[in-house]
This record gives C-alpha cells, sequence and structure tokens, in this order.
C-alpha cells in the first residue's frame, strides 16, 4: 500500500503549540517533498466535537497515514500550585477527619477525571482505527514514550508506537522500508514486538518552515501572539534519577544551526506577532561544550534586535560572566532551575551532575549582568538520601539565593518526585521493594497514589503538615512551606537563621 498522505492528530491537552507534529511535518516535507500533510488539533475543539472534527478530516483529506501524537497523561504527580496535592495530602495526612472525608471525595473525583481523560484518548484512536480500518496508523509523542507498554497493550495489532523521536520512523512508513530498524513498538497476533533501533535524529540542518506550516495547519493562528517553543538541540548528557529526557532523546546532545533558529524568531516575531519564545531544551545549557553553541544563539539574537523575551530549564551551575551578559542583553525572562535539593549529598544521590557552589557562582553572574526575571527554584523534597539535616541544608541553599538575586527575585516551587517509567528512581524503588515489579504506573488507586507521589516516611509526616499549616493559612508558596519546615525542625525554638519573614506577601 502506497504511503503519500499523512494527517496528524494533537490529542487533546492543555493548550500549548504542538511542537512535535509541526517538527515531524517540517522533516518529511524536507526529505520526501512529494508527501501531503495536515495537522489537526484536538486541544482547540470542544470535547463533543473532536471525532466529528476527525472523522470530517479523513473524509476530506483521506490521509494513507494517521499519526496520533499524545503529549500527556499527567500521572498523579502533582507540586505546589496543584490543588490535587493539598487534596492527597489532606486524605493521607490530615487529622481533622472532615478534612479528611472532604479530600477523598474529592480526590475520588480527580482520578474519575483522570481516567475519563485517558479513556477518551483511547476512544477516539481506536473508533478512528475502527472506522478507517485501511489506514496506516502511528502514534508517538512524550505520553506514549515514556508509557509505551502499558499504552500498547490497550491499542490493536498493527498500530506503530514510536518511542522518542518519530522523523526516520515517518519515512521508513512512506518508503516501505524495515521500521524495526527504529525505535517503535507494536502488536503482531497479540505478541508485543519492540524495534531494535536508537540512531538519533541529525537535527544540525533542520530548519523550520513556517510558511508550509501554516499551509497545512489552519488552526495554528490560534496561537499567534503567544508563546512558541522552539528546539535548539536534543539530547541530555545527565541521568538524573527521575528524569526522563536521556531516555527520550538520547545521551548525545545534537545541535541546530543558530542563525536558522534566529530566522525563525524573526519569523514568528513578524508574523505570528510572537514576542515570547521557550527553548524547549532538556537544558538549554546542558553542558561547558553547549557554550559556544549557547552564545552563538544569544548573539544572534542580540544582532538581530528583536525585542523578544526567551526563557527555558537552565542549569545556573553552568553560566559564566559573559553567558550571563549575552543572557541579559538578548532578552532571558523568568528561568526555570531544577535545583532538586540543597543538599550536595541528595544531589549526588539522584546523579545530578553539578556542585551547589557552581549554582550560586551562576546566580551571582546574572545579578552582576543585570539579569531582572525571576529565578524559579524547583526543590524535591524528600527525594532518595532526604534526611533532617539535608532539609536544612535546603532552606538554607534557598535562603543563599535569595540573598543573592534578592527576594523579589526568586520563586521557591515545591515539587514532590512523581515515579515514571524507564528512570533510575524506578529501577531503585523496584529493587528496594517499594514498588511491586508488576505495578502499573497509570493505574491509580488510593494505594498507588501514595506510592507514586514520593514522599516515604520517616519524613512525610512533618513535610505533609509543613505543607497543610501553609495552605490553612492560605499560602501554598513554597517560600512558606520551607519557614514552616524549618519551625517543625527546631522544636527547641534554636534558630537556623531564616532571614526572610515569609508572612508577608
Amino acid at each position: 500500500m502506497s504511503n503519500n498522505s499523512i494527517l496528524y492528530i494533537w490529542l487533546p491537552c492543555k493548550k500549548i503549540y504542538p511542537i512535535g507534529p509541526t517538527y515531524l511535518a517540517n522533516y518529511v516535507h524536507r526529505k520526501r517533498s512529494h508527501i501531503q500533510q495536515h495537522i489537526l488539533d484536538l486541544s482547540v475543539i470542544n470535547k463533543g466535537g473532536r471525532l466529528n472534527a476527525i472523522t470530517d478530516m479523513l473524509d476530506k483529506f483521506k490521509p494513507d497515514i494517521i499519526a496520533f501524537s499524545w503529549r500527556d497523561i499527567q500521572i498523579y504527580a502533582p507540586h505546589g500550585g496543584d490543588d490535587s496535592l493539598e487534596l492527597a495530602f489532606n486524605f493521607y495526612y490530615s487529622s481533622n477527619i472532615f478534612k479528611k472525608l472532604q479530600a477523598g471525595i474529592k480526590g475520588l473525583s480527580m482520578v474519575f477525571t483522570y481516567e475519563n481523560h485517558l479513556k477518551e484518548k483511547l476512544y477516539l484512536i481506536k473508533k478512528t482505527i475502527k472506522n478507517y480500518p485501511d489506514k496506516t496508523y502511528v502514534i508517538g509523542g512524550g505520553a506514549f514514550s515514556v508509557f509505551h507498554n502499558e499504552i500498547i497493550k490497550k491499542l490493536p495489532d498493527g498500530v506503530v508506537g514510536v518511542i522518542g523521536e518519530g522523523e526516520d520512523v515517518l519515512v521508513s512508513l512512506i518508503d516501505g522500508t524495515d521500521i524495526e530498524a527504529h525505535r517503535v513498538v507494536y502488536k503482531k497476533a497479540g505478541r508485543v514486538i519492540t524495534g531494535k533501533g536508537k540512531q538519533p535524529v541529525p537535527i544540525a540542518d533542520i530548519s523550520m518552515d513556517y510558511p508550509y506550516i501554516e499551509t497545512i495547519f489552519p488552526q495554528v493562528s490560534s496561537y499567534f501572539g503567544e508563546t512558541i517553543g522552539i528546539q535548539t538541540k536534543r539530547g541530555c548528557p545527565y541521568n538524573c534519577e527521575f528524569c526522563l529526557y536521556s531516555f527520550i532523546e538520547g545521551p548525545n546532545v545534537r545541535y541546530r544551526d543558530p542563525e536558522k533558529i534566529i530566522d525563525e524568531i524573526r519569523y514568528l516575531y513578524s508574523r505570528w506577532n510572537v514576542r515570547k519564545i521557550w527553548f524547549a531544551d532538556a537544558q538549554f545549557i546542558p553542558g561547558s561544550q553547549a557554550v559556544r553553541h549557547c552564545k552563538a544563539l544569544l548573539e544572534g539574537i542580540i544582532k538581530s534586535k528583536l525585542p523578544v523575551e526567551w526563557s527555558g530549564y537552565v542549569r545556573t551551575s553552568l553560566i559564566t560572566p559573559e553567558l550571563a551578559d549575552l543572557m541579559v542583553l538578548s532578552g532571558v525572562g523568568d528561568l526555570e532551575v531544577s535545583i532538586t535539593s540543597g543538599s550536595q549529598s541528595v544531589l549526588n544521590e539522584m546523579s545530578m551532575g553539578f556542585r551547589l557552589e557552581h549554582l550560586y557562582e551562576g546566580c551571582r553572574y546574572l545579578k552582576k549582568a543585570g539579569y531582572r526575571g525571576k529565578v524559579i527554584l524547583n526543590y524535591s523534597i524528600n527525594a532518595p538520601g532526604e534526611t533532617e539535616e539535608t532539609l536544612i541544608e535546603s532552606i538554607n541553599s534557598y535562603k543563599a539565593i535569595v540573598k543573592i538575586m534578592g527576594r523579589e527575585q526568586v520563586q521557591c516551587v515545591i515539587f514532590f518526585l512523581g515515579v515514571q517509567p524507564h528512570t533510575g528512581l524506578e529501577k531503585r524503588l523496584i529493587e528496594s521493594g517499594y514498588l511491586n515489579n508488576s505495578y502499573n504506573p497509570i493505574s491509580l488507586s488510593p494505594f498507588s497514589i501514595k506510592k507514586l507521589l514520593y514522599n516515604p516516611a520517616p519524613l512525610d509526616r512533618v513535610i505533609a503538615q509543613s505543607c497543610l499549616d501553609a495552605w490553612k493559612e492560605g499560602e501554598g508558596s513554597g517560600e512558606k512551606i520551607m519557614y514552616n519546615l524549618e519551625k517543625r525542625l527546631n522544636p527547641g525554638g534554636k534558630s537556623y537563621g531564616f532571614v526572610i519573614d515569609c508572612k508577608k506577601t
């Protein structure tokens, strides 16, 4: 069967520019320009109209290949700012029976909503396959890559599941070559078959043809004026115990041509009214070897004189004085920093690959360069290796960064590690007996939620109570939780020098 046309279906999720399908379509257009393509974004269509939208598009476009992109499943791994965390902690740790009961009822409703979202996506896929059985079906995206073992078993035989990058898989399907040479998984006669390929996609010469994307993605106009994600590189050299980037994109960092990226930003600015860019990399500065690439990109933005604001995940431990100057001059906005812990021993335990003193040093360089954005510190407290002493070290690390940057420029966010497949954390928890080897990561129950929302004894209650007290007072900020933690860890009243009055808003 010839495959001369592709329909990409962005499965419903929170509205966010669909980087995956647009990059795939752009790649296919460059490699096989005769292929007709179309992108359908279900996230901007009401739930009741999604199946009809698929049917109408299939009847009109008549694609040979249908590629579903599944961005997220949202396993129960909430953090500060998400109501589900408060519900979970009230249910598991509150001493107030009424709050516990209320949280249980609302929590069941949230689990029901989660299950419905999961079922809806599977329903849309299965119904499409049933109504149009003569098509070639592909499924990929971040959610599928992470949970492919669980999802593929729920799909009919023959659906090609893509783990990680999908560009070369689509080209193989177009050409009719062996897909098992790629990172794929599919069922045949009920048996799951996994491909052997792990060759990364070369991206050095990739240039996004946004005028072409406009012709195949009419809904793109709904993203004009919003934040648009751009990949400047792929891959992550680190093996952080809880992270999936190296699993999905591979450990080798591959870079795109900075000049091509500048051209794209220029087009997005002038034609799409885009003023904010999110560099959708695992880390914007993944290592010292990336500094040259980052400098070239930032120098290009400065030279272009485009008044855009950019942001992304950044390891401040890798920022040099020169890089800090370029970041500020090029329009850097708020920066997401996964500090995880303010204890070097916990950072080492989680294989984070940086030294705290270097993180502080990078903050000093930013401040000296005149940085005016916020450093958003993501702390994953009660990670493996956590003790009362390491919690105090985290509190002190937060205070140290506040002292460097100023309180107004630091935002503390408390996370709890979510246990996910294919991570070092999952492996160690199975080996230790914390998780059963046959556990299902997408099946939720009160028991599994408490396991997957990693907050183990003996620190679970003191941490949970610090969070509950903050929410009770109407302030769920990470700063307030840190303040409460320090008070609880000092029952005798000895001060560890919390220099910030967290009661002020």
